[in-house]
């Protein structure tokens, strides 16, 4: 399949024209603690990962990037209900992708497909450890598509991963979650009779003991 082709006009129409017709605005003011109203980014800050900044009652603004995809395909027979994860943003300079990027200025990712109105909200710094960790690995299990943007006149290359998106969850939340890092297994019950004693309060100091009650 020969890759897509989209301009940075047609990617920033996606990111905020439908946005704006499915609702994002009410989705991040419910979802945002003390998120006071949605802003859309100037185009300058687009280019730096920000389609939209949340006002915060706390006087902080959230940087929010909008992925959009047209077509929900985990709705479909044999569907795949992934996450489209980009590698490289400039595969001809080996440049890394956003999803990847330590210098992308953003604090969350919004997906939204746009015939189902499905949506997912991810913090993007753990995303951008989990990926970072995982891409070489994801290429090999899971579907890879490319896409043209022109550029003077020629193109650039972009690549992406699409990645069952419970399994970014799981292991975001492998990383994250508190999991210890060498559990040990629980200890066997014991098969002791627990013995019970009553407290003599005039001897408390000696024996070093506290009262049961």
């Amino acid at each position: 399949m020969p890759p897509k082709t989209y301009t940075f006009k047609d990617r920033l129409g996606l990111s905020q024209g439908y946005s704006q017709s499915k609702n994002i605005k009410e989705i991040l003011l419910a979802q945002i603690p003390g998120a006071l109203q949605i802003i859309p980014a100037h185009l300058k800050n687009d280019k730096h990962g920000t389609d939209w900044w949340i006002e915060l009652a706390a006087g902080k603004f959230l940087s929010v990037d909008v992925k959009v995809r047209e077509e929900d395909f985990a709705l479909k027979p044999n569907g795949g209900d992934d996450l489209a994860l980009e590698t490289f943003s400039v595969v001809e300079k080996q440049i890394v992708g956003w999803t990847r990027s330590t210098e992308k200025q953003t604090d969350y990712i919004l997906w939204l497909w746009i015939d189902s109105g499905r949506w997912c909200l991810v913090p993007f710094p753990m995303l951008c450890r989990v990926f970072t960790d995982n891409w070489e690995r994801w290429i090999k299990l899971f579907k890879k598509a490319t896409q043209r943007t022109p550029q003077g006149n020629g193109f650039y290359t972009s690549e992406c991963v699409f990645v069952p998106r419970k399994e970014v969850w799981s292991e975001i939340y492998r990383v994250y979650g508190g999991n210890p890092k060498n559990p040990k297994p629980p200890a066997p019950p014991s098969t002791e009779t627990p013995a019970i004693y009553f407290e003599d309060t005039k001897n408390l100091d000696q024996r070093n003991q506290r009262p049961l009650f």
